[in-house]
């Protein structure tokens, strides 16, 4: 049991750094947030009904199985996060962020890294330098939802500890 809640842990954690990643242009926002936590759940209520011994590449597989099934309100998500970060005057920069985001690419990546969490691969850097010519040519200012990003990871670690 106490294995299983390790797992349900890791799978939440996983719903935040996917988040993170897949909804670059969210900051992490209260939207994102709220479809992270609904991810997470599910994945959650899936290894528990299934028992047995689930290792972290079974959970993040559930994980990204099911956040490419809700992708269309994680683009949502992202997009009212981001302007609501940057304001309502920039909600096509922030539509034009969410349309150029590679969400398939990100996905990819998150199953790699399950498979071998110590590996900081080439590819989630080429993926960053993406993403930051992504805002760069939305006319957005990448340090904004950096900085919110940091600020949401810091309250919620404040939040468990």
């Amino acid at each position: 049991m106490k294995k299983l809640m390790q797992t349900s842990l890791a799978a939440m954690l996983l719903a935040g750094i996917a988040l993170t990643a897949t909804a670059q242009n969210a900051g992490l926002g209260k939207k994102s947030q709220e479809i992270g936590l609904k991810i997470g759940q599910e994945v959650m209520q899936e290894v528990m009904k299934e028992g047995g011994k689930p290792t972290p590449e079974s959970v993040a597989k559930k994980m990204v199985e099911k956040m490419r099934a809700n992708l269309d309100d994680i683009k949502k998500a992202g997009t009212e996060d981001c302007t609501t970060l940057y304001g309502n005057d920039k909600a096509s920069n922030c539509q034009c962020v969410t349309d150029k985001t590679d969400y398939e690419g990100v996905f990819s990546m998150m199953e790699k890294q399950a498979a071998d969490p110590q590996k900081q691969s080439e590819e989630a850097k080429a993926l960053e330098a993406k993403t930051e010519e992504t805002y760069k040519a939305c006319d957005l200012d990448i340090s904004v939802m950096k900085k919110a990003t940091e600020e949401a990871m810091k309250e919620a670690m404040s939040k468990k500890g």
